[in-house]
């Protein structure tokens, strides 16, 4: 989810998230997993206000590969 540096402060992180739960429950799924950079405190205020918990138990990881 990414919002336009422009647009925000508008409520459309919000609006993303709810329609973002609102799609869960019509599919059946159980859960949503989102993911920020470390130092986007704005993101993660916002997740956190929306009641997502920070997963402190698992790291992630990426390997890139050349073409």
């Amino acid at each position: 989810m990414f919002v336009d540096p422009k647009a925000r402060k508008l409520g459309i992180g919000q609006t993303l998230l709810q329609k973002a739960k609102d799609y869960v429950h019509e599919i059946g799924a159980k859960s949503i997993v989102l993911e920020t950079a470390a130092d986007n405190y704005a993101a993660q205020k916002l997740y956190e206000k929306n009641g997502y918990e920070r997963d402190t138990q698992f790291y992630h990881y990426e390997l890139k590969l050349s073409d």
